[in-house]
């Protein structure tokens, strides 16, 4: 027994005796992220790639399948959102995610709610969300801070719960697709963006609004990416909304690590240029500015990011593993507190120039489609 389940144990003895409706609610919501670890051990053992998987878990999930004890049960209130209660899966949506661990994508049923509201969330088992967790609440402060300046860059900071070091739930974002697969369903992200957001009046017809929604989180996350250094980034791990605000998801590479040699400062690659028009486009000069606007920003914030990553050396996360003064000298680092407001400005122009014009990246984003394609 780890030192969680240990201290849960505890407290749900002495809550007992103290409201023991609360307890009860604790006990059910224990059982149900226990029964949802079994459904993904029981996925997991099963043979087959992920489609067929697919198929298995939605049978299993609906009546007479193993686990359907999760179709309908008592009223809980959602892991993310006390405020909601969940009274069951719909397994008709179920579904696993391209990833190592497999997770599951699942849609809740609630109680309190219109009846076809859904409230997804991504489940992972066997992987440390706590990073995630980490990561997410640095994008919101950043976020946070940059409002604060007037500055909105249309950031989608969804939650993430840590239950324990391999135990995890992410909300899922409504209305949203991999960009890898915008761009091989659609071709571009403006032919996705046309579909979805057609206007006869505004520039490559398509309704303004969202398109100031593409370039303003393009940039805060270029931005905020090559800040806190996260690594490993391709077109699956970047997320589009219908209204067009791209986001990341997945940081298990932070302060500069990397699986894939020679990274470009952030992701930018020409799909996402050729989003905004092209490099001789007045929306890529925006973009630019916007990038830039919000560097300088966030440099004055500097000392607050670096102090709340001091607190976290000690987690044991698995990108801050490396010894304390390594870590903060690498944030540091990114923020070039050496350089006025204006050689900054230069500075990250040249990231932006260096990141699309990177050559590598592109080949190794060819090379990870390959892989994709054949796992699944």
């Amino acid at each position: 027994m780890n030192n969680f389940s240990m201290i849960q144990d505890i407290f749900l003895q002495r809550l007992d005796k103290a409201n023991s409706k609360m307890h009860e609610m604790l006990k059910n919501q224990v059982s149900f992220i226990d029964e949802l670890c079994n459904l993904q051990k029981h996925i997991r053992s099963l043979k087959g790639k992920r489609r067929k998987k697919i198929v298995k878990l939605r049978a299993s999930l609906s009546d007479g399948g193993k686990f359907e004890k999760l179709l309908a049960f008592e009223e809980l209130e959602h892991p993310l959102d006390p405020n909601i209660k969940i009274t069951g899966l719909i397994p008709e949506t179920a579904h696993i995610f391209k990833s190592a661990m497999q997770p599951f994508g699942l849609d809740l049923r609630s109680s309190n709610q219109l009846s076809n509201n859904r409230n997804g969330i991504l489940f992972k088992f066997g992987d440390d969300t706590r990073q995630d967790q980490l990561i997410i609440q640095m994008i919101n402060l950043m976020d946070r801070l940059l409002k604060k300046e007037n500055m909105d860059l249309a950031l989608t900071p969804y939650k993430v719960l840590a239950i324990s070091n391999e135990i995890g739930i992410i909300e899922k974002v409504p209305n949203v697709r991999v960009v890898a697969d915008i761009l091989k369903d659609h071709g571009t992200i403006q032919k996705y963006l046309k579909k979805k957001n057609k206007s006869t009046n505004d520039l490559w017809g398509i309704k303004k609004s969202v398109m100031d929604n593409y370039v303003k989180s393009c940039a805060g996350y270029c931005v905020i990416t090559y800040i806190l250094g996260i690594g490993d980034r391709h077109l699956d791990n970047l997320l589009m909304t219908e209204r067009g605000n791209l986001f990341h998801i997945d940081f298990g590479y932070i302060l500069g690590a990397d699986p894939k040699p020679l990274p470009p400062p952030f992701k930018l690659c020409k799909e996402m240029v050729e989003g905004m028009g092209g490099r001789k486009s007045q929306v890529y000069e925006k973009f630019k500015k916007l990038c830039c606007e919000a560097f300088n920003i966030l440099r004055k914030s500097a000392n607050l990011i670096i102090n709340l990553f001091a607190l976290m050396l000690d987690a044991d996360l698995g990108g801050v593993k490396n010894d304390r003064e390594t870590c903060l000298l690498k944030i540091q680092e990114k923020y070039r507190l050496d350089l006025s407001d204006e050689e900054a400005m230069e500075f990250f122009q040249e990231l932006i120039n260096e990141s699309v014009t990177a050559l590598f990246p592109q080949i190794v984003e060819t090379i990870h489609k390959l892989v994709k394609k054949i796992k699944d």
